[in-house]
């Protein structure tokens, strides 16, 4: 077994991320989420903020709603645009949260950005420059949807499975592990069709932000209105146990 410690499985296998996600399982699940968050905002724009290999943004599209993906992975856009490509009214592109375009600016009724992919700032400062940012792509009385894992619910030091997928000869497990505000999420990939299987060990790092952490920043870089929310069709409020935080606040 070998550890991949300067590529991501993410890099080198995006074409093989919708197998370890289970993507297809999770679209109908996932369409009644995004259908929520279209009912309660009535976005006519949306920015959706870490879209990987693009289902949110397909689903928002597929509603009607003009929709623009951004990812800083190259490989998980090149993948966002063979599964969906680029429509009327869906787009993706290459960018990072701490450095949108100006293109962007009062551009979007509504920025998501789920999954906890806001962790991959790396730190306050970066979180901060993600925030303006988004603060800044969006229109007047816009709204920003932020889900992020609540990591103070996770024992520190033990180890959690997260999921099993297949797909094929493939065979992915995945399993996270906290070591004070940071999250260690391991990939084993399992080919079986090779003898003997090869089987290879990826280590992802993430930098957690606590609830108070993240609306200070909103605070900082002008949010008003902050919510604290456990799910994405915001009916369930946050608390100290939920898994997911879901913060929404609004552009004044």
């Amino acid at each position: 077994m070998s550890l991949k410690r300067q590529k991501s499985f993410f890099e080198i296998y995006a074409h093989e991320y919708d197998f370890l996600t289970n993507a297809a399982n999770r679209k109908v699940a996932h369409k009644k989420e995004v259908d929520a968050l279209i009912d309660i905002y009535n976005p006519q724009t949306v920015l959706d903020a870490g879209c990987a290999s693009g289902l949110t943004s397909m689903l928002f599209a597929e509603s009607g709603v003009t929709t623009k993906g951004i990812d800083k992975s190259s490989p998980m856009i090149k993948m966002a645009k063979n599964n969906y490509g680029d429509k009327s009214n869906l787009s993706y592109q290459i960018a990072s949260f701490e450095k949108l375009p100006k293109s962007f600016h009062h551009k979007f009724d509504l920025v998501v950005c789920l999954a906890n992919s806001i962790s991959g700032v790396g730190s306050l400062h970066n979180l901060s420059l993600a925030l303006k940012g988004f603060y800044n792509s969006l229109k007047p009385g816009g709204s920003l949807v932020l889900q992020a894992l609540n990591y103070i619910s996770i024992v520190d030091g033990e180890i959690l499975p997260i999921r099993a997928t297949q797909h094929e000869n493939l065979y992915y497990q995945r399993f996270s592990e906290r070591k004070g505000k940071r999250l260690y999420v391991y990939v084993n990939r399992l080919d079986i069709s090779t003898n003997p299987p090869n089987s290879e060990m990826f280590r992802h790092e993430f930098e957690n932000f606590t609830p108070p952490e993240l609306v200070a920043a909103l605070k900082k870089n002008g949010f008003k209105k902050i919510n604290k929310y456990s799910d994405l069709f915001l009916k369930k409020k946050f608390g100290k146990t939920s898994r997911d935080l879901v913060l929404t606040a609004i552009k004044s």
